[in-house]
């Protein structure tokens, strides 16, 4: 996502946020109660977890880079992302998922099931090891990127179709 994009998209929410703040900051001034003063804390701890959405979803990168030799997957981390370089050996299937919630809710995501060579080099790293083990049991797979826009994950996988050799495997899921 461009800077410009993430701005746009947390920008309404910054701003509501600092006036409130500065709205508990004249209602401390004014009444001296601690209410407002609580109001206007967690108001500015609401404008710090948007900056640092805002700093997550444009300043670390591609969620998913490839070339015709490897895969590379932004591995969570949200104050220090890591990155997973993945040799498309290391890849049995490439699955893209439509997850269906309460409400008429849906999302659409994809994972990477990985060879036993590919998970073992995953878990060498302590701390994408603890990202891996979080994601296995909710998405299937160790490995798992999702994208707001619904159609874009559908470019993505025939791409990456492209690039892939013969031995991966490519699904939809709904």
């Amino acid at each position: 996502m461009r800077a410009s994009q993430a701005v746009r998209e947390h920008g309404l929410t910054i701003g509501i946020f600092l006036i409130t703040a500065v709205l508990a900051g004249i209602g401390v001034g004014t009444t001296g109660s601690a209410v407002w003063a609580v109001i206007g804390v967690l108001c500015l701890a609401g404008i710090v977890l948007e900056l640092l959405l805002v700093r997550a979803q444009a300043g670390f990168g591609p969620l998913l880079a490839a070339d015709s030799d490897h895969v590379w997957v932004r591995a969570g981390g949200f104050l220090s992302p890591r990155s997973v370089r993945l040799d498309w050996p290391e890849i049995d299937t490439v699955t893209l998922h439509l997850w269906r919630g309460r409400r008429n809710t849906a999302a659409r995501y994809l994972s990477f099931d990985l060879t036993d060579e590919g998970t073992a080099e995953l878990t060498a790293d302590p701390r994408l090891a603890a990202r891996a083990r979080r994601l296995t049991p909710a998405f299937g797979s160790p490995v798992a990127i999702a994208e707001p826009r619904p159609h874009a994950l559908d470019e993505v996988l025939r791409e990456l179709r492209d690039l892939a050799p013969d031995s991966v495997r490519f699904t939809e899921k709904t």
